[in-house]
């Protein structure tokens, strides 16, 4: 079937084409269906072509720029610079097809929707390019508001983003008055805000970490009765591994309540240890062991030589007992039951050496060996 009337702003071109591709089908002619699929394949043309000049780009930025972005980043990153000039494409060539009104205009919606989206997208990918950057410079110092700070405005950033793309697509493509919309919002704030107690409470014990920085990812903390390595830090939640591999989303309220203890920031590991002596021991020998014990720590690498205690320190109704206190200098609770085995090995020796028994709690008096008992 052929309805063409051409006008006045039809081009000759399209005026000159055979008849059948003036033919209608679902009221637009075919040589307009054959332009949408060359549109549509132009626009993919389009994206490898933007993909592939964001590829250059990346490896540029890898050799000018300090920091190493993640392999997410660099995709995500690709896919968004690709999907931009598809689309930037179609804006131009969309035109020339002279569309029916209601399907140009629909044409034009989804194509700023998916304007918006991609630059979203890159927006998105290279805010999380600059976080990757400054997370593999601070990763190998010892700068906590750093190592800290790059998670938690990551996310908060990303929100940014992503509220600020919606609120462009709702003016945009809705023409919804974003003014009145975000005037109506701070009124309903309050109410909000009434309402999501517990959440707000949240935030502020995340600006709580942020700005007190009692630990940071990767520190060992004990806050009440949960304790763990501390993994991931949102802006409602912090997540922590316990020893027994189980995840636990600790909400940051309780942050503010709590006493968080951060066991990863000693500066050394305090050891006290009771060495219990029967009274029979020859003073000669107690002074002899303590002296020994007291030589091997000052010796032992890792361990503070002014802080070391090795003498006697009580006495009840069945033994004597010996102090050996000293600080450990270690990194972690490994490093720290290696050298507790060292010490204790190293004291079961020098007792052997002295004649020097250790005195058991709740035994009155050790047996004799030589003893043999008689028969009842």
């Amino acid at each position: 079937m052929n309805d063409f009337l051409p006008t006045l702003e039809t081009p000759q071109w399209v005026i000159d084409l055979p008849k059948p591709f003036h033919n209608l089908f679902l009221g637009v002619h075919l040589w307009q269906w054959i332009g949408l699929v060359l549109l549509i394949a132009i626009s993919r043309v389009a994206m490898v072509v933007g993909n592939r000049l964001a590829v250059r780009a990346m490896r540029v930025r890898d050799k000018l720029l300090p920091g190493e972005i993640s392999q997410e980043t660099h995709i995500a990153s690709r896919r968004a610079a690709g999907l931009i000039t598809g689309v930037l494409v179609c804006f131009p060539l969309l035109g020339p097809l002279s569309l029916p009104r209601k399907m140009e205009r629909g044409a034009l919606i989804v194509l700023e929707g998916m304007t918006i989206f991609a630059f979203s997208m890159l927006a998105y990918a290279m805010w999380d390019a600059v976080c990757d950057s400054m997370a593999s410079r601070a990763a190998g110092v010892s700068d906590r508001a750093e190592r800290l700070l790059v998670p938690m405005t990551r996310k908060f950033v990303r929100l940014v983003i992503v509220t600020i793309g919606f609120f462009v697509a709702l003016s945009s493509l809705f023409n919804v008055n974003v003014a009145a919309v975000i005037a109506s919002l701070g009124i309903g704030g309050i109410v909000v805000a009434l309402a999501a107690k517990d959440s707000v409470e949240n935030i502020f014990g995340s600006l709580t970490i942020l700005f007190d920085m009692p630990f940071q990812i990767g520190d060992w903390v004990k806050v009440d009765k949960i304790e763990g390595i501390v993994e991931e830090i949102n802006l409602r939640s912090t997540r922590i591994r316990t020893f027994e591999d189980t995840v636990i989303n600790l909400p940051n309220a309780n942050l503010i309540r709590a006493a968080v203890e951060n066991i990863s920031a000693r500066r050394y590991r305090r050891q006290k240890i009771n060495v219990r002596i029967p009274y029979d021991s020859a003073s000669s020998a107690v002074n002899s062991l303590c002296s020994d014990i007291r030589g091997f720590l000052a010796e032992f690498e890792g361990v503070q030589s002014e802080k070391i205690i090795v003498d006697l320190s009580d006495m009840d109704d069945t033994a004597m007992t010996v102090l050996v206190q000293c600080n450990f200098e270690v990194g972690s609770q490994i490093e720290e039951l290696e050298m507790r085995h060292k010490l204790f090995t190293e004291i079961m020796r020098l007792r052997r050496i002295h004649g020097i028994l250790f005195y058991p709690a709740g035994i009155s008096r050790l047996p004799d060996p030589e003893k043999k008992s008689l028969p009842g």
